[in-house]
């Protein structure tokens, strides 16, 4: 190392000897971290506190609007995979048409329709389940109004 070389690194150790020698402008940078963490922590607190009002309502005390709700949503996920088996069977007929009918393209293809078929009819029947509980509930509950 050159003697110009000695001279920056020591000019540079002096001077941050210098800036944290001096406890102002250490504190100051405390602080204003300090400060800025805690209007942090602040506004997370307010926003948690103050967001949007609940999408569930836990004090429910209908179980047959829960009901209704599952219902819907086994069909929607019926309906959906019966667009996917469809799209599977189309897929199907592409592959063979570009690989061959023996191909592990078809093949694969198929066994995904058969299987968003069974899922489909599988969602169906949760769906009809649950919407003759809706059904037995509102009974036994108006022979329990009488």
């Amino acid at each position: 190392m050159g003697s110009v070389e000695k001279n920056m690194v020591a000019g540079k150790s002096k001077k941050k000897i210098q800036d944290f020698g001096n406890g102002r402008l250490f504190m100051t940078r405390v602080f204003r971290t300090g400060l800025h963490a805690i209007l942090l922590i602040g506004i997370l607190i307010s926003v948690g506190c103050h967001g949007p009002h609940a999408l569930v309502n836990f004090y429910n005390s209908d179980p047959d609007r829960d009901q209704r709700f599952i219902v819907a949503q086994y069909y929607r996920q019926a309906v959906f995979m019966v667009k996917n088996a469809e799209d599977m069977r189309l897929k199907a007929e592409r592959y063979a048409q570009l690989f061959g009918s023996d191909s592990e393209w078809v093949s694969s293809a198929k066994w995904l329709e058969n299987y968003y078929e069974k899922e489909s009819l599988d969602r169906e029947q949760l769906a009809v389940f649950h919407a003759e509980s809706v059904k037995s509930h509102s009974h036994s509950a108006r022979l329990e109004a009488r």
